[in-house]
């Protein structure tokens, strides 16, 4: 059975290891709101209170709302969160080894120097 929308913010805020007083505070708003937002369904809520909680929880809409992005889009999604929690030094490297694996892999661009082939 799917989830709904309160459903998957209790789960998120767990998962996150968040009280509903964090998921208030974060939100600015009273517990007791918390514990209505996590009874209701989608179709309840507006657009604008789905982005606010899914920034208080740190995750994408789509994990709140329940929509399918493709697969390649989730996965970049979750790269790019992983990234953002990163040290500088981190990402430094992280981008060195797609880089070489790119590279191994024929899938970076041809270089341009400049000149023409046909010359």
């Amino acid at each position: 059975m799917e989830q709904t929308f309160g459903e998957r913010v209790r789960f998120i805020r767990r998962r996150r290891g968040m009280t509903q007083t964090d998921l208030a505070r974060a939100l600015g708003c009273t517990v007791q709101t918390v514990v209505r937002y996590e009874g209701l369904r989608l179709e309840e809520v507006k657009p604008a209170k789905v982005k606010e909680i899914a920034a208080a929880l740190k995750v994408d809409e789509s994990e709140l709302t329940g929509a399918r992005p493709d697969e390649g889009e989730e996965q970049i999604n979750i790269l790019t969160r992983g990234l953002r929690r990163m040290s500088p030094e981190q990402r430094e490297s992280v981008v060195k080894l797609v880089m070489a694996f790119m590279d191994n892999q024929q899938l970076l661009p041809e270089e341009d120097d400049g000149e023409d082939e046909d010359e």
